[in-house]
């Protein structure tokens, strides 16, 4: 009996709606695997260069990945005021089309895809006192009250090395959040870009050296392999779109970022990215046609009135996807300063093993999938599968748009199918399904009739 209220329940997942389970770098995903995935994003990178295009100032990690210290690798020193002065552009890179392997048949006109920046949202950094004080804190934490945290409807207040930890900063106000510079990409069919737009209260200067064709200000897409360390995406490629914008560009120099990034077609939003790694888990799904100002409250709402396919998996103990966690209620978007080390949670660089980072505070989803593909090897590998220099593993190249070439193309993989057994498992309970209703509707209309048979007779 258990078996059939399964299968029915997959059956009705399927029914009630594609979208049930999203990704970061495979999100929205669709359960019947039906639409094009030249909306989809996979990663988002955001990182400084100097003036010879290396990265400024990558923040060094002492500790190992990912088992150690849960406090290690928190605080980071300023950087200092001749450091932050060298910084001499940002990097943006946005990543589509997950597990590419056939370039001649992308279908990316249709798409519009932008990558947006608030400039003056307040972000806090936590200092080697806060560090201090939350780890006496985690000493003197009182034990909660089992199933107490079921019955709060309100957002957990993080403390700012929790935040910085999990989403690389503590906003301030998160329902103020709005882009002050919006950049938006057209591309043909072959991944080459056709046209950038700028747009916000923030885009005069950039917008204005674009039209002058400011060398400094270069923006490219294309097909490359991709870069997200994680072996099941090994040997794939993605379309990616990078932009090198030079600091003096921006408002002021000394920048606190809050980016993110969405994908459009026609008058539709699509998808979402913000901290990576985020919208991959099914309890975030909500949140991918939102605005960053919206998704506090949308969290908030679904918790306390899930929606039906939330609310089943939870009957049926699958807490893993779709149980919310009490520090999930924060904006999804990318927290960057420029007055820290660049390296994950603060900012993203091609190199940072984002599903080793985040497995060491909650979030391990990828981590543990990372281990489904033998790609991968054992111990897992931590850096991409391919390198620009034949000495370092996992090496990108030194210069914009940093991305490696892609691999050949090969024919594009079909989506995996039910074997024959059990599609004709669920052709049986439909039929079974459908004989029940026929079964009811015939067992309903002769009692009935009877009923009038009997009322004449009277």
């Amino acid at each position: 009996m258990s078996r059939l209220v399964y299968s029915i329940i997959a059956l009705v997942s399927l029914m009630i709606g594609s979208h049930a389970w999203a990704s970061d770098h495979a999100d929205p995903m669709e359960l019947l695997l039906r639409q094009p995935q030249e909306g989809a994003i996979t990663d988002l990178f955001v990182f400084p260069v100097l003036a010879d295009e290396s990265p400024a100032f990558p923040y060094d990690r002492n500790a190992g990945l990912p088992l150690h210290d849960t406090l290690a690798d928190i605080v980071r020193q300023p950087l200092d005021d001749d450091q932050q002065k060298q910084i001499d552009s940002l990097v943006f890179i946005l990543c589509v089309r997950r597990q590419l392997t056939d370039s001649t048949k992308l279908k990316l006109e249709p798409y519009t895809y932008r990558i947006k920046v608030d400039l003056d949202s307040t972000v806090e950094f936590p200092t080697q006192k806060d560090l201090e004080s939350d780890r006496e804190k985690r000493l003197m934490r009182p034990m909660i009250p089992d199933g107490h945290h079921h019955h709060n409807d309100d957002a957990a207040d993080l403390g700012v090395v929790e935040a910085f930890a999990r989403y690389g900063g503590k906003i301030s106000e998160p329902t103020t959040i709005h882009e002050d510079l919006t950049i938006e990409f057209r591309l043909d069919n072959q991944a080459v870009l056709k046209s950038v737009n700028f747009d916000g209260v923030g885009s005069a200067a950039v917008k204005a050296a674009w039209k002058k064709k400011d060398k400094r200000l270069v923006a490219t897409s294309g097909v490359f392999d991709d870069p997200f360390i994680f072996p099941g995406f090994f040997g794939t490629n993605v379309v990616g779109i990078a932009i090198r914008i030079p600091l003096d560009l921006f408002p002021r120099e000394k920048l606190d970022l809050l980016i993110w990034a969405t994908s459009h077609k026609g008058g539709t939003r699509i998808d979402h990215v913000g901290r990576s790694l985020r919208t991959q888990n099914p309890r975030f799904d909500c949140l991918n046609t939102l605005e960053p100002s919206e998704h506090v409250a949308a969290l908030l709402q679904e918790r306390k009135h899930p929606s039906l396919m939330r609310d089943i998996a939870l009957q049926f103990n699958v807490t893993s996807y779709f149980a919310f966690r009490e520090w999930d209620f924060v904006p999804d978007v990318m927290c960057y300063s420029t007055r820290y080390p660049v390296g994950f949670p603060n900012g993203r660089l091609l190199t940072d093993d984002v599903a080793a980072i985040l497995a060491q505070h909650g979030d391990t989803l990828l981590y543990e999938l990372s281990f489904q593909d033998r790609k991968g090897g054992w111990p897992r590998t931590s850096t991409n599968d391919r390198s620009a220099d034949p000495n370092t593993p996992g090496a990108f190249e030194p210069t914009f748009p940093y991305l490696l070439a892609p691999h050949p193309d090969s024919a594009q993989p079909g989506p995996r199918h039910l074997t024959w057994a059990n599609f004709l498992k669920i052709i049986g309970i439909v039929v079974l399904f459908i004989a029940i209703l026929i079964f009811t509707h015939w067992a309903f209309a002769r009692w009935y009739h009877r009923r009038k048979l009997r009322r004449r007779y009277l």
